[in-house]
């Protein structure tokens, strides 16, 4: 039976001229809980981010959110139910500010009511023109969400507000990236990668970022799919590790990573001397590099 709320996968599968990226993979995401997804380069992580958002279709299988399937969805009615997501390589609006690239995050927020049913769209056109109380205090509350929203991230984000988006680093691009997504408030949230390109030390933030909203937004669940173990092992709940777009393991993070076969996977086989078959290393993957 499935739950009444999450996002449950079954049997998925995606297929690109023969190549199988992902292979008829089945987990579900519940409200509250936080799911790493790992696994060497090419193992179908991302892929499955792209299934699940709807801008990639399945081959096979079927995917559930809050009961109703979505798997034949495009990507803006998925969002605006509730499934929000950043993309592998940032993805911001270079020649708006950085106050005007959150705020357009905040749309898939203003069309959902507070019955998280879609608004009539000619409701929504009207009540914009004509200045609506209601629609204006709705308004009102996304700009109060987004300053809040900014400040999460510190000095990073807030005082570079007005700021044009192509002027951030690298980093703070990746930030105002979440942030975009985080003010559209929605029930899940899918991360790719969102450390990629961060040194330690913006690592260790983003960690810190992740278990604070795990207490602001206790029923917010997340889906990240990162090579940095450091920040896996403290952020999630479970980890799937996927090799060669199939399940190779799951479970809570150190009975996952350290599971043999994963050790295998990242870091190949060893001979322990000439003429004797090769073994898996038996180390445990705790490095914070980018593994893959």
């Amino acid at each position: 039976m499935k739950p009444e709320k999450g996002i449950v996968l079954e049997g998925v599968s995606r297929h690109f001229r023969g190549v199988k990226a992902v292979d008829d993979v089945s987990f579900t995401l519940v409200p509250g809980e936080t799911v790493a997804l790992v696994g060497p380069n090419g193992a179908g992580k991302s892929t499955l981010i792209q299934l699940i958002s709807g801008v990639d279709r399945l081959s096979a299988g079927s995917i559930w959110l809050n009961g109703r399937r979505i798997d034949r969805l495009p990507p803006e009615r998925i969002a605006r139910l509730g499934v929000g997501r950043s993309f592998q390589t940032s993805r911001v609006f270079p020649a708006l500010s950085v106050w005007d690239s959150v705020m357009v995050g905040a749309q898939a927020g203003l069309l959902r009511n507070n019955k998280n049913r879609l608004t009539n769209p000619f409701y929504e056109v009207l009540a914009s023109l004509l200045g609506l109380s209601a629609w204006q205090k709705r308004v009102q509350e996304r700009e109060a969400l987004a300053r809040e929203t900014l400040q999460l991230f510190g000095d990073r984000l807030w005082p570079r507000r007005q700021q044009p988006a192509f002027s951030l680093s690298y980093a703070n691009r990746r930030r105002l990236e979440i942030a975009r997504v985080l003010l559209g408030k929605p029930d899940f949230l899918l991360l790719d990668e969102p450390a990629a390109g961060m040194n330690p030390t913006e690592t260790a933030e983003l960690t810190d970022l992740l278990l604070a909203l795990r207490t602001m937004r206790p029923e917010l669940g997340i889906l990240v799919v990162e090579h940095k173990l450091s920040l896996v092992r403290k952020v999630a709940d479970r980890v799937i590790v996927l090799n060669q777009g199939q399940i190779l393991a799951q479970g809570d993070p150190d009975s996952a990573l350290d599971h043999p076969e994963v050790v295998e996977a990242y870091l190949g086989r060893v001979r322990t001397r000439p003429g004797q078959p090769p073994s898996a290393t038996g180390r445990p993957v705790t490095s914070d590099a980018h593994l893959g």
